[in-house]
């Protein structure tokens, strides 16, 4: 869990758990203070880690975002296309890193990574995001709180995405069982039975590099309005629970983004369960009004 508990002004709350499964592969990052000398820009992350190092690749990822973007002056003082264009060097840095790391088998392992930067003076949220963990917004209009989802999912069942796999050679099919296939479509390498990545853009799974598995993310800058309440960042462990109706209408219930988080975790491993899908889930909420 996270967010000032004590605090009964803090605008965020953050929430994790393993769900059913043997190992948590998920990571969250909330840092107040990312850039030293502007103290209201705060840096909100969630990775979702695959494969059998998945979890060293998240939790290396969450070590290592911080330090990288704070090199950055352009995402402080630069044009929106300079501030994107550093993201992606960032994306692409930490990518080497993992590469670089000895401690991590990245060759059929990586990570999600879905990260938001508030800049609460200015009013202004720069997105970075790979994978398929989601960003959402609560937008006031009228007089309901409505969803708007801020980031694109980067699977097969995206056309251009699974247009670029398979222009690079990769294969997309479902995973193959005795009964015929079953699940989300897949990336494998010809003929072989691997990957299987599901995400179409990751950080690591370098097998799936030469496949068109980017580790470039979308990028948006975005200036806030008076009727932009809230952002939801989650794994896709929440978002296969709760849809994005559901997910603002628990949040906009609740005073305390605490409180919102935690009940959203609640509601979306209850979900899970009733769908026989084992996954962790985890989930950050941030009001920015």
């Amino acid at each position: 869990m996270g967010g000032k508990e004590d605090d009964q002004n803090t605008f965020y709350g953050a929430t994790t758990d393993k769900g059913r499964r043997e190992t948590q592969q998920d990571e969250q990052l909330v840092v107040e203070n990312l850039f030293e000398g502007h103290p209201r820009a705060s840096l909100f992350a969630v990775f979702d880690g695959h494969g059998t190092d998945g979890a060293k690749v998240s939790a290396f990822v969450k070590r290592t975002f911080p330090r990288i973007l704070r090199e950055s002056k352009a995402l402080l003082t630069g044009s929106s296309k300079e501030a994107a264009t550093a993201l992606k060097s960032a994306f692409a840095t930490v990518n080497e890193l993992i590469k670089e790391n000895q401690a991590i088998d990245a060759y059929m392992s990586g990570t999600t990574a879905t990260l938001l930067i508030f800049f609460e003076e200015d009013r202004r949220v720069l997105v970075a995001n790979l994978g398929d963990s989601r960003i959402i917004m609560g937008r006031l209009e009228g007089d309901e709180t409505v969803p708007v989802q801020i980031t694109t999912d980067h699977t097969c069942a995206n056309a251009e995405e699974m247009d670029r796999v398979v222009k690079s050679g990769g294969r997309v099919d479902q995973m193959q069982t005795d009964e015929g296939g079953d699940g989300p479509l897949r990336i494998y390498k010809g003929t072989l039975p691997y990957p299987g990545l599901v995400v179409t853009r990751s950080l690591g799974d370098t097998c799936a590099e030469r496949l068109g598995v980017l580790c470039e993310p979308e990028v948006i800058d975005r200036e806030l309005s008076k009727k932009d309440r809230f952002f939801v960042l989650a794994s896709d462990g929440l978002w296969d629970g709760l849809d994005l109706d559901q997910v603002v209408h628990v949040v906009q219930k609740y005073d305390s983004p605490v409180k919102a988080s935690e009940v959203l975790n609640r509601k979306a491993l209850k979900s899970l369960d009733v769908k026989c899908i084992d996954d962790n889930v985890t989930n950050i909420v941030v009001h920015t009004a």
